[in-house]
């Protein structure tokens, strides 16, 4: 698995490209009240967030017994953001299709990420990093961009999450700590 250096620039470019494809992809939502809450980031974030959490959820399984426990946390804590992004989903009044199926995102574990780590499972912390480093960009996006309350503190929540699960993993994986070639 190759992994590319991460640089601030890198990551401002990763974003800006996220929000294009999320609104290339993005499905209209049904005819909502002209007062909808809901903004295009808010939507985006949302279809995104939970194919990003609940295609992880699989690799966790997959876990190392060094890293079981921490991908138990991290399980437990995905599971309920999954929670309360489906209920935002809903008072959104957005399908509950993945305009994101098949597509190969940072962060976004694919079908042949998962085959691949089913058969060598060693590239788990550096898929979570990149997991966790990826959502927490997309949280502050969504809490500098987007119009719905509830959904931008769930963001804001996340986002502390992330950076929290991310020292944590660096702690239990020092390897998964920075990308080869990095100089973090």
């Amino acid at each position: 698995m190759t992994t590319i250096p991460s640089t601030p620039g890198r990551l401002r470019a990763l974003w800006g490209a996220a929000l294009l494809l999320l609104a290339a992809c993005a499905q209209a939502p049904a005819p909502a009240p002209a007062a909808s809450p809901f903004n295009a980031t808010d939507t985006a974030w949302i279809q995104l967030m939970i194919p990003m959490n609940e295609q992880l959820l699989p690799a966790l399984a997959l876990a190392p017994p060094e890293l079981a426990a921490f991908a138990a946390e991290v399980e437990q804590s995905h599971e309920r953001e999954l929670a309360q992004l489906k209920r935002l989903r809903e008072r959104a009044g957005l399908s509950d299709d993945n305009p994101h199926a098949g597509h190969q995102m940072p962060g976004l574990v694919s079908e042949a990420d998962l085959a691949g780590l089913r058969l060598d499972p060693s590239g788990l912390p550096a898929k979570l990093r990149e997991h966790l480093e990826q959502s927490a960009l997309l949280a502050r996006g969504e809490q500098d961009s987007g119009a719905d309350q509830e959904t931008r503190d769930l963001a804001a929540s996340i986002g502390t999450a992330r950076a929290a699960q991310t020292a944590r993993l660096a702690a239990v994986a020092p390897s998964a700590a920075s990308p080869p070639g990095s100089s973090r």
